[in-house]
């Protein structure tokens, strides 16, 4: 839970409606305790960078939920002979408005 010292909730902002929640569900935070999972940090311009780069070379409009992961990709390391699978969680047709608020923050050189 993102709290202040004295335990009072810490309101999260992200451009993705769906990331504003201040806690963690406990199957998370286990996988997390075990080490079956990283916890890595994306900012929302790193997420609508990556969203861009998607739509433009594949034509998949992703949802800005996914796109916060698919920011990850160029911060993991991977060997050459690695298959990597990714799959987006929602249709991007609904953050349309969002991203064209702010597709003026995108770096088109670097796409």
């Amino acid at each position: 839970m993102m709290q202040t010292p004295d335990g009072q909730i810490i309101e999260p902002y992200s451009i993705s409606a769906g990331l504003d929640y201040p806690g963690t569900g406990p199957i998370h935070c286990n996988l997390y305790k075990t080490g079956r999972a990283q916890v890595m940090a994306v900012n929302d311009s790193e997420a609508l960078q990556a969203a861009f780069e998607l739509t433009r070379l594949e034509g998949i409009i992703p949802a800005l939920e996914s796109s916060h992961a698919l920011a990850m990709l160029p911060k993991m390391k991977f060997r050459k002979d690695d298959v990597v699978v990714l799959t987006v969680s929602g249709r991007g047709d609904k953050d349309l408005n969002t991203y064209l608020k702010h597709k003026d923050e995108i770096d088109y050189e670097a796409i």
